[in-house]
């Protein structure tokens, strides 16, 4: 029984995630276009999401007024991903160091939000990514305040049936990388394939050089 359940769920991600990538280039395409971006798609309207607390790798809160004054790339995922986490954080990593070298007015802020509370505390979350990179930040929190901003972003995600106290199981979860500009709204998105040339030089036409 269990075994549909997920399979159900992982039909229901997978249509969700066509939907999604149809409707960003339904209605993205014209502006997106205009900017000449290579994989970052922009939101119509700006949006705001607000009614969460998440506790990062140093144990300090994370609420929205946590995203002003900055671009920030929100990505989620769990640090016992196998492929897609990995993947992508180190795609960051590779674009982070192009928008060094290109000299960004001002260098965004990476934010990896664990939807496994259950087995990614604040001490291992820091571990997982710093050896990604030092700079970016990762969090987490309880059931109600992650479904809270996952589902006011629109990231999808489900934690595999286990008995309590199991600590091996899946989860699946939203694969885009969502950006958040200084007025902490959603921006765009960074669709997958995640290619870091792409996104270094999206970021690079949108924040600037010096």
């Amino acid at each position: 029984m269990g075994t549909n359940k997920n399979l159900i769920m992982l039909v229901i991600l997978a249509i969700a995630g066509i939907a999604g990538y149809m409707a960003s280039k339904a209605f993205y395409q014209k502006e997106s276009q205009s900017f000449d971006f290579q994989s970052l798609l922009l939101y119509p309207e700006q949006k705001s999401f607000a009614g969460f607390t998440l506790i990062d790798k140093n144990k300090q809160k994370i609420t929205n007024d946590s995203f002003k004054d900055g671009w920030t790339l929100l990505f989620f995922g769990y640090t016992h991903c196998p492929d897609v986490c990995p993947t992508t954080l180190s795609e960051l990593q590779k674009a982070f160091k192009i928008l060094e070298n290109n000299k960004l007015k001002s260098m965004p802020k990476v934010l990896f939000v664990s939807v496994d509370s259950q087995r990614d505390t604040p001490d291992l979350l820091k571990d997982y990514i710093h050896f990604f990179n030092k700079d970016f930040n990762a969090a987490t929190a309880d059931k109600g305040n992650i479904l809270s901003i996952a589902s006011q972003i629109g990231v999808a995600y489900h934690i595999g049936d286990h008995k309590e106290g199991d600590l091996n199981y899946d989860v699946d979860h939203t694969a885009a990388i969502f950006l958040v500009n200084p007025d902490a709204k959603l921006y765009g998105i960074f669709r997958s394939p995640h290619e870091a040339d792409k996104i270094a030089l999206d970021l690079t036409s949108l924040i600037g050089t010096n």
